[in-house]
């Protein structure tokens, strides 16, 4: 299961046979037909790494699909356009847009989409790896594989899944990728699904078990002292010898909080220490130490915690090797290639004015005007300029379809994109693809990422 070298795939075609051999590629064996004998695209672009992919898929071909056979992965969809109808052992279900949905690894598994095909994002996750964080999680190996009831998640549950999915998904296109906050993460959305959605399991899930205080308190110490260490309260349950669930338990009753929030805390407590000392040879380096990236998140979450934004911290330190910022007056000038390695690493997300201000410690006021000196743009102008040459490059080096596109770069639909770039560059993003016939039908990376990534 483990492979240290992360994979990226990109897939474009409308040939019904070679849309069959890439999804027996990334997750399994199966029988796919268009209905009607239509041909139309399918793009599918995505990553792979330890047994975990992640995909963005959009099918403009109407089909069937028929798998048989027990399949070596989980799929989990999170449903963005058009409509599916699932059909496993008896049990069937509709996808539609806003559905998360879990496919399990067991029994036969049928898909039959709508007449405008189905996009959504496909979280693949190796069977080995669900089944035994359920059996470490109640404490009793051997199990039989877990089963999901083929229904669409509950709307909280489809909220937490989408959020942790989209930070599983810039995670893994990180170079390096922070494989200890990775397993975090996993761990975490693997507690969401079992926990929170029906499966053949459930009546093992003790919510009342709690370990003994003393254990509780190990852990704890564990995870404050070492978060990158343990990297999964899994892995500190094993190395004390009772169930993941009931350790959980015992930690919220003894510190008032979940494990993950004690483990976030620890790390974000140890970051702003290497900062300060300058513990790595430059500033990306310690963030990535620590399973962080210079994002608007990031920035927000560090500026609440510790009143200052994390490259203040570093500047003051004498073992500084680079300065992340020079402006820490409106007069200095900013530093583009540090503002535009914050906005690329936040383009899925909302970048307001104050997100800028945190970053380079200056006043509102401060920062607008030192931007329309150095950039002559406005920071909100500089930011959708920003959004608008990432949607061109993916538009015109790769596959990925619009509408997935358009989220990656934080447009949020596929009509505000298309609105936008003609706007911007007078053409159609499908007009932008087509004069640079970007695009194979197969791409695999390994071990590589797009230049701006």
């Amino acid at each position: 299961m483990s492979d240290p070298l992360p994979r990226t795939h990109r897939f474009h075609s409308d040939d019904p046979d070679e849309v069959s051999d890439f999804i027996g590629t990334i997750y399994a064996d199966n029988q796919f037909t268009a209905q009607h004998a239509v041909r139309r695209d399918v793009s599918m672009t995505g990553h792979e790494w330890n047994g975990v992919g992640i995909y963005d898929v959009d099918y403009l071909m109407p089909f069937h699909f028929r798998s048989n056979d027990a399949r070596p992965n989980y799929l989990f969809l999170s449903c963005r356009r058009g409509h599916a109808q699932y059909e496993s052992d008896g049990a069937d279900a509709g996808c539609a847009v806003g559905d998360v949905m879990p496919v399990s690894s067991t029994g036969r598994s049928l898909c039959t989409t709508g007449p405008d095909g189905f996009g959504h994002l496909s979280v693949i996750i190796d069977a080995e790896r669900i089944n035994g964080f359920l059996a470490r999680w109640v404490g009793r190996p051997g199990l039989a594989p877990v089963e999901f009831a083929l229904t669409p998640a509950a709307p909280e549950l489809r909220a937490q899944w989408n959020a942790a999915a989209g930070c599983l998904r810039r995670m893994i296109r990180m170079s390096p990728i922070p494989d200890a906050a990775v397993d975090a993460l996993l761990e975490h959305m693997l507690k969401l699904m079992v926990t929170g959605h029906a499966n053949n399991h459930g009546a093992l899930f003790d919510r009342d078990r709690c370990a003994p205080e003393h254990q509780a308190r190990v852990a704890i110490r564990m995870l404050e002292e070492a978060p990158l260490r343990w990297k999964t309260l899994g892995a500190v349950a094993h190395v004390l010898g009772c169930a993941t669930e009931a350790l959980e338990h015992g930690i919220r009753r003894v510190a008032g909080k979940s494990s993950a929030d004690l483990r976030n805390e620890a790390r974000f407590r140890h970051v702003n220490r290497a900062l300060a000392r300058g513990d790595k040879p430059d500033f990306d380096a310690t963030l990535h130490a620590y399973g962080f990236a210079i994002t608007a998140r990031f920035v927000r979450e560090y500026h609440r915690r510790f009143g200052e934004p994390p490259g203040a911290t570093y500047r003051r330190n004498p073992n500084a090797a680079d300065q992340p910022l020079t402006a820490d007056t409106a007069a200095a000038p900013l530093c583009a290639q540090t503002i535009n390695r914050f906005i690329d690493a936040s383009l899925e997300s909302r970048i307001d004015t104050a997100d800028l201000c945190r970053l380079v410690g200056m006043s509102e006021r401060a920062t607008i005007d030192a931007f329309r000196t150095q950039f002559s743009r406005t920071p909100a102008q500089y930011v959708i300029e920003r959004r608008l040459e990432r949607a061109r490059w993916l538009l015109e080096h790769t596959t990925d379809s619009i509408l997935s596109i358009a989220l990656d770069c934080g447009f949020g639909t596929q009509s505000y994109l298309s609105t936008a770039i003609r706007r911007h560059f007078g053409v159609t993003p499908r007009a932008l693809r087509m004069r640079t016939g970007s695009a194979g039908r197969i791409e695999t990376d390994h071990g590589q990422r797009d230049p701006d990534e």
